[in-house]
């Protein structure tokens, strides 16, 4: 189970725990009626020194004091508890919701105490009761004392043996370093270094030349790059400044030269979604022998048309990167593979860098499939990035995954800086590339433990298809074919189908949905935000016109976007949460609806 406590949470309750031990040792010894402690004891003499009386609380005192000491420990607890609660769920601590069950927490605590306490003091003698609640607070301030006396002994001794223990090691204010983290520490810098060498300065590297205070140029990483004193390689002429974008960039460049050209344009516009549906899942099992149930394939349609980027996540073998790659296939394009790495930290990973020593911009194949799409805007391009969660896809993909969330004449991405007189290539004015219109990204998601977990900021923004069982081969007596479609074609059949009024989730639906929505939230906390709202009402049109339901849509979309984010959550209450939550389909639905969503939470109720 996960815990909602740190170590942090663990000392705090440690320290108020052995505080209250020391404070019911003080009343003990304070018991001035007590026949096993010896009268003027140490404890004894410390509380008359202050002033105190020696009482004798008799029974009443006692029950208040037991009262006191439990409840101060259950709502410590308990108030560190929902501290981690609120963190976990709100990332806010202090809201008022939290403030005010903080609040409700200690006055229950403090009811429930006071109340025992008060029961224990019948007859109700105010003699009796001042002599409770004076012995009480005796022992609460002889404790405390105590306790600070304590301490302060048990650092003092701590504080000895670790700087004897490291007596020949560097003090250091903020904690002593190991000489194995140094060590490490000191490598990273020189790694560090060694890159910044490697890829060196731009603008010098363009002919930019920097200042100094004298206005004497400065050559970045003259020395380390092997430059003399004018900027040139040790041995070697200077260069003139770099003007030549075919040296820069020479990918993109030939790029321009091929699609100078006319592209090739041959389209069949004359098919429809469910025709489209239908025929590329035939063509999947006569020519591929890959068996797909038509729910599977209706989403990968309908998914294109509600985001721009698609997950296919299961175990290996299942087929998801054949179901992208035929896709393209089927449609007479072709599809660009990228196989993440697992040193991927960042966006240079796929969009490249300026390499400052080879005056040359390090292109990837992902930068150039990229730009090439641009002359090609008829033409449908599958970009697939394979075990996508190899790597942090939050590192190497945040560009994409804020631009793709803008209108599309904000798709761009900014390369990098050019000189104010650099001749860029063609499509990248300013060194900013727009992203197509025509462009897809597909990435395949294994679950295993070489892999990160996708977080919810990846899967909010995608349309995510699992791939859990193994479908049954069918048989296609009929002739299967590719069929060439183009952007143009492909879009106006998902606009056709969103204005399809019929298409669309009526009032009644929504009704119904929100049912379950509304449950959700107030059992489980899941969020249902707009942008889900919004991928539903592109996505539920379009899989109605590949054939299917409102239904099964809808079964699809909340089984992803809702119940699987309950995935490796183990709280008590899921599990009464799950089984509601089905019998809430059943009364809202009926009893064989919601398949998808209904199996998702047999797989949670088995973890559990």
């Amino acid at each position: 189970m996960k815990t909602h406590f740190t170590r942090k949470n663990f000392i705090a309750m440690a320290i108020t725990f052995f505080y209250l031990l020391i404070t019911a040792f003080s009343a003990i010894c304070l018991d001035g009626s007590n026949p096993m402690m010896k009268a003027n004891n140490p404890i004894q003499k410390m509380g008359l020194a202050f002033g105190f009386p020696l009482i004798e609380p008799g029974f009443a005192g006692w029950i208040l004091t037991a009262c006191t000491l439990i409840y101060v420990l259950i709502f410590v607890c308990a108030f560190i508890y929902e501290l981690r609660l609120a963190k976990y769920y709100d990332n806010k601590i202090f809201t008022k919701k939290w403030v005010g069950i903080y609040v409700a927490t200690f006055f229950i605590t403090f009811i429930l105490c006071f109340g025992i306490g008060l029961v224990a003091q019948y007859p109700y003698e105010k003699e009796y009761m001042i002599n409770s609640l004076t012995f009480l607070g005796e022992s609460l301030l002889v404790g405390l004392i105590l306790f600070i006396i304590l301490g302060l002994i048990v650092s003092g001794i701590l504080m000895l043996y670790i700087n004897f223990k490291h007596i020949d090691e560097p003090f250091r204010f903020f904690g002593n370093k190991t000489k194995e983290l140094e060590e490490k520490e000191k490598e990273e810098e020189e790694k560090e270094a060694k890159e910044l060498d490697e890829q060196g300065n731009l603008a010098s590297s363009f002919g930019e030349a920097q200042v100094d205070e004298q206005g004497n140029p400065i050559y970045a990483n003259a020395s380390n790059n092997g430059l003399n004193g004018n900027g040139a390689l040790n041995g070697e002429l200077s260069d003139t400044p770099l003007k030549d974008k075919e040296r820069v960039f020479p990918g993109l460049c030939g790029i321009d030269v091929i699609n100078q050209a006319n592209i090739y344009n041959e389209f069949e516009d004359n098919i429809t979604l469910k025709e489209l549906t239908t025929q590329f899942r035939n063509y999947l099992a006569k020519e591929e022998k890959l068996y797909f149930d038509v729910s599977t394939i209706r989403a990968f349609i309908s998914g294109l048309a509600a985001s721009r980027l698609i997950i296919l996540e299961g175990l290996s073998g299942t087929g998801k990167s054949s179901l992208a790659r035929y896709f393209s296939e089927f449609i007479k394009e072709e599809s660009f593979f990228e196989p993440v790495q697992a040193t991927w930290r960042d966006r240079t990973s796929i969009l490249g860098y300026y390499n400052d020593f080879s005056k040359s911009y390090n292109e990837t194949e992902f930068l150039k499939r990229l730009y090439d799409a641009t002359y090609k805007e008829n033409h449908v391009n599958i970009m697939v990035l394979d075990e996508i969660n190899i790597s942090r896809v939050e590192y190497y993909f945040a560009d994409f995954l804020s631009i793709l969330e803008y209108p599309l004449d904000k798709w761009k991405l900014k390369i990098m800086q050019l000189p104010y007189d650099f001749e860029a290539p063609l499509h990248l004015e300013d060194g900013i590339l727009q992203i197509p219109s025509n462009t897809w990204f597909i990435g395949t998601a294994n679950k295993d433990d070489s892999t990160f977990t996708i977080t919810d900021k990846v899967y909010d923004r995608a349309i995510t298809i699992t791939f859990d069982d193994r479908n049954e081969p069918f048989e296609v007596n009929e002739e299967v074919k590719k069929v060439g479609v183009s952007v143009n074609k492909l879009q106006s059949l998902f606009k056709g189908a969103i204005e399809r009024k019929e298409n669309n989730l009526s009032k009644a639906d929504l009704t119904k949905f929100k049912a379950l929505t509304d449950f959700t939230y107030d059992t489980f906390d899941l969020t249902f935000g707009n942008r889900i709202m919004h991928q539903i009402e592109l996505l539920v049109p379009v899989y109605v016109e590949c054939g299917g339901s409102k239904e099964e849509a809808l079964d699809f979309m909340f089984s992803r976007k809702v119940v699987g984010k309950l995935e490796g959550r183990f709280e008590d209450y899921i599990k009464q949460g799950l089984l509601d939550l089905k019998s809430l389909i059943v009364k809202v639905y009926g009893k064989d609806s919601f398949k998808a969503t209904n199996h998702t939470i047999d797989k949670l109720l088995r973890k559990l």
